[in-house]
């Protein structure tokens, strides 16, 4: 058994005896749970503050410092009542539901038919935020029955992913998913540990092949160590062109930035995982696909598509280049859209219609597109009903890569600080 077979019927097993406490003990058990996530939050908030000031990034260390008082109110001021859980579990409710009411009228105003089901979600959702004033036994049973479900699901996915390829989605994974702040940050602790063992010059048992055919296409899961940067992005490229889907537009951007046109980019694929690696310090997970005739020309006509829903957009730097000459690149540099045309010499284009021509951090993110183009052409990738993050679909290659007859045929992993994991491309 390898080991992320081992540690999934290990993380099963947890949560049906976990989801069995919640139930049976709620007070004890909203105690502990409390108590856990206290300790947890303050010292990640401890550490996140530590590397902020180190490194000198004034927002993260905003944000350490919120996370760290908070996570010590919960601490030092929590009396053992009910109030506090209750009033965590509205308030996560309500956010997830105005996320998803304010997906469903930026695509209403797009008319895409999606809002309707958007709308719906928003307002069970919205009932499920209200209907934490029924008391901590009432959270904790749907906390512990939420448990059972994801134990449910992880022996599913354990059992279908030995079997052939397309009876895998019986499993509950396109309903039902881990919270996208803790599945989003797995494939930082993964590259974390993939680095410390080759640092050690240990084998990471990492990269692998099914067979020496090339991958007609690839898709590359990002990451990161510190902020927002742990959350990744998700990427595809064939014919070594890469293609990414993102909020670039800074003057356009809204509500703190989780919101703005969408803008779409294609550069080469080894240039840009140099890039992201080096550069902007985002190692990467690659996985290998291969694809059938009727699937590579589903793709030429998925981008055609884009051409024909988007229109040519220029970052600050293209434009102040082009109305006044060479210009000073450190006064641009802080903006990502600049470096990357800077030094990948990238296309962008923005969508002008259908539900990718707004952008939402937890809506129409980077993760739903690329899906979403993949499923176009037949891969038939799952997807959850709720807020998706790279770290999902981290998750679901490297068990897709464990099945003998899926299609996903080889997986690596590249990272600045080991540099024969990098491409060689000319600097």
């Amino acid at each position: 058994m390898k080991t992320i077979q081992k540690v999934q019927w290990l993380t099963a097993a947890l949560f049906g005896v976990l989801g069995l406490i919640a139930i049976l003990a709620p007070q004890s058990s909203a105690f502990l749970l409390i108590r856990t996530m206290g300790w947890l939050g303050a010292l990640s908030g401890f550490f996140f503050l530590v590397d902020a000031v180190r490194k000198k990034r004034s927002l993260d260390g905003v944000g350490g410092l919120l996370c760290l008082l908070f996570f010590v109110w919960v601490l030092v001021g929590w009396n053992h009542d009910d109030s506090i859980l209750q009033v965590l579990f509205c308030v996560y409710y309500a956010i997830i539901a105005i996320v998803f009411l304010i997906q469903a009228f930026l695509d209403g105003k797009e008319r895409v038919q999606d809002w309707k089901a958007e709308t719906a979600l928003g307002l069970l959702y919205a009932a499920l935020s209200a209907s934490g004033a029924f008391g901590l036994a009432y959270i904790q049973n749907l906390f512990g029955l939420y448990l059972w479900l994801q134990a449910l699901q992880l022996v599913l996915e354990l059992y279908f992913f030995r079997h052939p390829y397309n009876v895998r989605y019986a499993a509950l994974r396109p309903w039902m998913c881990l919270p996208a702040w803790i599945v989003g940050v797995l494939p930082s602790f993964v590259i974390g540990f993939l680095v410390t063992r080759r640092m050690e010059n240990k084998a990471t048992h990492f990269d692998a092949r099914k067979t020496d055919e090339q991958p007609d296409l690839r898709v590359w899961i990002h990451t990161g160590t510190y902020g927002t940067k742990l959350y990744g992005h998700m990427t595809f490229s064939r014919d070594s062109i890469m293609y990414s889907y993102g909020n670039y537009d800074v003057p356009a951007m809204k509500l703190l930035k989780t919101i703005g046109p969408g803008v779409f980019f294609s550069v080469n694929d080894e240039i840009y995982a140099n890039n992201c690696c080096i550069v902007e310090q985002c190692p990467l997970f690659e996985y290998g696909i291969r694809l059938t005739g009727k699937q590579k020309e589903a793709f030429e006509a998925m981008k055609d598509s884009i051409l024909a829903q988007s229109k040519p957009w220029h970052c600050a730097l293209q434009k102040a280049e082009w109305a006044h000459g060479p210009v000073d690149f450190q006064d641009f540099e802080h903006v990502y859209a600049n470096r990357l045309w800077y030094r990948t010499c990238a296309l962008f284009r923005k969508y002008t219609k259908t539900r990718w021509a707004w952008y939402s951090l937890l809506g129409n993110n980077c993760s739903n597109f690329d899906s979403a183009m993949l499923n176009q052409i037949g891969l038939d990738i799952p997807v959850s009903h709720g807020i998706v993050s790279p770290g999902e679909f981290f998750e679901y290659f490297e068990e897709a890569y464990e099945d003998p007859d899926s299609n996903v045929i080889s997986k690596s992993w590249h990272s600045a600080r080991v540099p024969s994991t990098l491409f060689p491309t000319i600097d």
